[in-house]
């Protein structure tokens, strides 16, 4: 390897070494604040249900509740994606090089990398999952939805002018156009059993938002802590003379 791969190589190095710093340093406020918003809203499938029950379809295009839960949802699992990615590749850049013996630090190191690995994965799975509310409730909602139609109505005039010239009587025709539009709601009373369709899918996925942030919380609060307790031998996987890199 030449000089300047060396120097590029440090220079990577050292961006995951900040980068996972930051990442480190942030997960336990998500946490708190993960924690306070489960804590202070219980989930209670009956309290749910009255919560998202309605009877006029029109006023039920969409549910605010969830939909207010899903952006919370997706922006949490955004960054845990993201500091997952960030924590895996530091970790896996601080393995120090081959060498016989003396691996048992290196071995931690591994399998704290796996850990995240294995956490971005199911996070992943559950952030590509997410958008699929819309999808099923906008194909049930479609079924009770009123129908919305417009009609336009043209017509035309015709109107004899009729005038003297020089004493000759002389006529013109003259036409005229018209339209007019006009808008109509119509449909009937919708089937009961596909509004509690609707109502069991907006429960139904608040209950699944619910628990992919407690997962999150729960991911957090394990890889946190794992790396805590093995931060000596993270930082020097074989001793103080480790070629591997630290974040402390």
């Amino acid at each position: 390897l030449t000089k300047s791969t060396f120097e590029i190589m440090d220079a990577i190095r050292e961006k995951y070494n900040t980068e996972a710093a930051n990442a480190k340093a942030a997960i336990p406020e998500r946490f708190l604040k993960l924690d306070a918003l489960l804590a202070a809203n219980p989930p209670d499938v009956a309290a749910l249900e009255a919560q998202f029950a309605f009877t006029d379809p029109a006023a039920a295009s969409n549910n605010a509740t969830v939909g207010a839960l899903m952006s919370t949802t997706t922006s949490e699992l955004f960054f845990a994606t993201s500091a997952m990615s960030v924590l895996e590749t530091w970790l896996k850049l601080c393995v120090p090089a081959i060498e016989d013996g003396n691996n048992f630090g290196v071995g931690i190191v591994m399998e704290a990398a796996k850990m995240v690995k294995d956490a971005r994965e199911e996070l992943e799975k559950l952030q590509a999952s997410v958008p699929d509310y819309y999808k099923e409730r906008g194909a049930a909602y479609a079924a009770i939805a009123p129908k919305t139609t417009t009609s336009t109505t043209e017509s035309t005039s015709k109107a004899d002018d009729k005038s003297t010239k020089d004493g000759t009587l002389e006529a013109t025709v003259k036409e005229g156009a018209s339209s007019s539009s006009e808008t109509k709601t119509t449909g009937g009373p919708a089937n009961p059993d596909q509004i509690s369709h609707v109502v069991a899918l907006d429960v139904m996925w608040y209950l699944k938002l619910c628990a992919a942030c407690d997962r999150v919380r729960s991911l957090y609060a394990a890889i946190c802590d794992f790396l805590e307790k093995n931060e000596e031998k993270i930082e020097a996987p074989k001793g103080s003379s480790s070629g591997g890199m630290s974040m402390y």
